[in-house]
């Protein structure tokens, strides 16, 4: 054990300053592929051993816990990321920073050593007491399991904070305390492009701070908005419903105060009518009719299951059938298709016919849409600016005990009737 010990303190070490290295190289713009191959290969070697390494400091009483706790603690978060860290810090500055601490820590883990034995590894008087004792390894066990819901808690929250950042590129962030939503500013010639990453439920504080930044003449606001004038729609999607049941509101209730316009037709809003210290709105968004049937079913299904007046838990159990029923992988990347990529080149165009009469465009639409409208506005030239952040939601403010009591007594139904 002592050896496997030792070598796990240098594969640490080795992991390290591979990884430093190839950072500082990548942030030096300098590409080598095979030192990124040999890092990745050793840091897959050093988790796995950690996993080992952690599990025996609950056998072997010998391994001063105090040394090797902190390293496998640090590998299982660098592993998520360093989440919720990933969200604060530059993606860029993230890696170099998680590989310095771990060489940091490594180097801290062999100064202790150092002082309990007096050299920097191991030795074998150290291993001289027996192995196993059972104290010790119920007291670790113990621990173990009062910490295991807190950390699948905290291991779910950062493989969930991962996705969304990844799918919306940065302009939603999950952290400890909520949901923040990104605002990010790019400017090209006198020309201000404005995306505003948003959800569809959060804080009335929240909408009403966005909607008050966005008054300012010589501006023009694509919103977001997708309309139904065959009424293919068996049910409107309130979402408010849903927002009411956390204690939150919907983003229908955010009031846009502008003058109404057609990118179709500019001119269409006689000067007349035309305010001139408020900004113009133009709905930048596809019609239903545009949809294949295909996601016109799914979206009335949605509808019926989530937005018709059942319970919440009877309807998500219902929905979860017909999508088992009636959706395959094909049919689920059409509909994706359709919500996102058709409405994306509907918005990226009306972006493009704006910047020939105005000066600042806004969109705020949903934050699976900013990656898309990001590249198109980076493709044109625009160089990013200025950005904020807004908490969206607070999961401090939710009503837990009252979301508890409805959904135990809901469940209770769903399971009375089946």
């Amino acid at each position: 054990m002592r050896r496997y010990a030792n070598i796990y303190i240098i594969l640490f070490l080795i992991d390290a300053g591979l990884s430093l290295v190839d950072e500082l190289l990548v942030a030096s713009s300098v590409s080598l592929p095979f030192l990124s191959e040999v890092r990745y290969f050793v840091v897959t070697i050093v988790i796995t051993l950690s996993v080992v390494v952690f599990a025996c400091l609950g056998i072997d009483q010998r391994l001063p816990k105090r040394v090797f706790l902190p390293l496998t603690l640090y590998i299982f978060w660098s592993a998520l990321a360093l989440w919720p860290l990933s969200g604060i810090i530059e993606r860029e500055s993230l890696g170099l920073l998680a590989a310095g601490n771990q060489l940091l820590l490594g180097g801290i883990a062999l100064v202790l050593l150092r002082g309990l034995g007096g050299q920097y590894l191991l030795t074998r008087e150290q291993f001289q007491a027996p192995m196993f004792s059972l104290r010790s390894t119920l007291g670790f066990t113990a621990i173990n399991l009062l910490l295991t819901p807190f950390v699948l808690v905290f291991c779910g929250l950062a493989m969930a904070s991962y996705y969304l950042e990844e799918q919306t590129a940065g302009f939603l962030r999950l952290s400890p305390i909520g949901i923040y939503m990104s605002e990010r500013s790019y400017q090209r010639d006198g020309k201000v492009v404005r995306l505003a990453g948003m959800m569809h439920i959060g804080k009335e504080a929240y909408f009403e701070d966005v909607a008050g930044s966005m008054s300012a003449k010589g501006t023009i606001i694509l919103a977001e908005g997708v309309t139904d004038q065959d009424g293919l729609l068996e049910t409107q999607f309130n979402y408010g419903k849903l927002a009411g049941i956390i204690g939150l509101t919907s983003q229908e209730k955010m009031h846009l105060d502008g003058n109404l316009v057609d990118l179709n037709d500019f001119d269409a809003l006689p000067q007349a009518d035309r305010e001139p210290d408020k900004p113009d709105i133009a709905r930048a968004d596809i019609d239903l009719n545009q949809f294949n049937p295909q996601t016109i079913e799914f979206l009335n299904a949605l509808g019926r299951n989530l937005f018709g007046g059942k319970p919440l838990l009877e309807g998500l159990a219902e929905y979860n059938v017909w999508i088992n029923e009636n959706m395959s992988e094909e049919g689920i990347v059409g509909v994706m298709v359709d919500i996102l990529d058709k409405r994306n080149v509907v918005v990226i165009d009306g972006m493009m016919r704006s910047l020939v009469r105005y000066d600042t465009i806004i969109i705020p639409w949903g934050a699976m849409h900013m990656p898309a409208i990001e590249e198109a506005v980076l493709e044109e030239g625009f160089v990013p600016g200025a950005s904020r952040e807004r908490l969206s939601l607070d999961f401090r403010a939710i009503p837990y005990a009252e979301l508890w009591g409805k959904w135990s007594e809901q469940t209770g139904d769903v399971l009375g009737k089946s």
